[in-house]
């Protein structure tokens, strides 16, 4: 049986779907993920809340990952994406919304699979993996990517 790769917007924003689709099986496939993976592409209200459930910060963000485990119809996990947030950072980047969409299932993937960005080292990692990704789906990401956003507010 195929993976299954799902791509769902509940944000209010219109998203064309079939190329989010299309590049979460490219990364599946890169990564050698045999597992379903889920993205929900939400609202900054539905992003905040889940931030503030599950990571207990109460603010926006870009992305979010849950890893999941057997038994879950999605086990290696979900990613929640911020439409209206992506929007903001594709903008100041000067890419185009769905290519920052990308970056941000990219990232959230890498999370899933065990990346981290905690720490320094780690981040360079994560951003290495996250460009050759990119350049491997035809999507180009920041050799430095991080969340825009957050750096303007720290």
């Amino acid at each position: 049986m195929t993976p299954h790769y799902t791509v769902e917007n509940h944000s209010e924003q219109a998203i064309e779907l079939d190329p989010l689709r299309a590049a979460l099986a490219k990364i599946a496939e890169i990564e050698d993920i045999g597992q379903p993976v889920h993205v929900l592409l939400t609202s900054s209200e539905r992003i905040c809340e889940l931030n503030s459930r599950f990571r207990h910060i109460d603010a926006e963000t870009d992305v979010l990952t849950f890893p999941s485990g057997q038994g879950h119809p999605f086990p290696l996990g979900d990613i929640a994406v911020s439409v209206p947030y992506a929007k903001r950072q594709a903008e100041l980047r000067g890419v185009s919304t769905e290519d920052e969409l990308v970056a941000l299932i990219v990232h959230g993937v890498l999370h899933l699979v065990g990346y981290d960005d905690e720490e320094e080292s780690e981040k360079l990692k994560m951003q290495s993996r996250m460009n050759e990704i990119g350049e491997m789906i035809g999507t180009p990401i920041d050799a430095h990517w991080t969340s825009v956003l957050h750096q303007e507010e720290e």
